[in-house]
């Protein structure tokens, strides 16, 4: 796509998202998980009951504006969205910096925040309704999200965008709800080979899931915060995604369309 094109593709995209955003602005909210205090952000829809929610597990550049975004978009279409904070406040100023965090971050800490994320979700009402969950990461969040799912998160839906995964059917076993999973066929850092056994994998041990593998589009192609953003498959993913929770999580409402 030629860069006019796809600037005025990028403005008619993020023209609407940025209104929703908007009109859900969320806030910061605290809960405990694994003996610490984490901070979170919380986007709440405008509807009065809550049909569902989502716990967005952040990439490797931490808790940053276009997770907080993401919320906010989750929002507008009727859900209770949270994005904990897995790296205490700190964001990835630079690559190397990110890529430190990233690896510094222990797994059990991580899952541990995400499933005190759904249990933080669950305590609003008193733990009076089954409200559906689903567990979204994206990039290294994607890898968090799976292994919550793998441990028995109380979650009835995981989507990961471009994260690593796990190749083999005895790794899978262990996962109790449907699967979206959102990769492209450029990305060097999760290869789609890796996203190829994954469906393999999924397949064989049984389990419900949807494999998409964007032709041309390298790794983090969603991240309207990055060079590789491409705002036209961006969207598709993004409408796949809100078509994917909705039957995965039951909710009644057909969702707005998507910006």
């Amino acid at each position: 796509m030629n860069p006019l094109k796809k600037a005025l593709v990028l403005a008619l995209v993020l023209a609407p998202i940025l209104a929703s955003a908007a009109e859900a602005a969320g806030g910061t909210i605290t809960y405990e998980a694994g003996g610490e205090t984490v901070r979170a952000y919380l986007a709440k829809p405008d509807a009065p009951e809550n049909r569902a929610a989502v716990v967005i597990v952040h990439h490797m550049w931490g808790l940053d504006s276009h997770t907080m975004t993401i919320a906010d978009r989750f929002a507008g279409q009727g859900y209770l969205a949270v994005a904990p904070d897995l790296y205490r406040g700190k964001l990835g100023a630079d690559y190397g910096l990110a890529q430190e965090m990233m690896d510094r971050l222990d797994q059990a800490r991580a899952v541990a925040i995400v499933k005190g994320a759904i249990g933080y979700l669950r305590s609003l009402d008193g733990g009076k309704t089954r409200m559906p969950i689903a567990l979204v990461g994206f990039d290294m969040g994607g890898r968090v999200a799976l292994s919550a799912a793998l441990q028995k998160a109380d979650a009835q839906a995981l989507v990961i965008f471009y994260g690593h995964v796990e190749t083999s059917k005895e790794a899978l076993m262990p996962i109790q709800m449907p699967v979206l999973g959102v990769f492209g066929t450029d990305d060097v850092v999760v290869r789609p080979d890796e996203a190829k056994k994954f469906e393999a994998a999924l397949k064989e041990a049984g389990k419900q899931a949807t494999i998409i593998i964007y032709r041309g589009m390298a790794h983090a192609f969603f991240d309207d915060s990055r060079p590789d953003f491409e705002p036209e498959l961006g969207k598709d993913a993004w409408i796949r995604t809100r078509d994917f929770l909705a039957a995965a999580l039951g909710t009644a409402t057909p969702a707005p369309p998507a910006p």
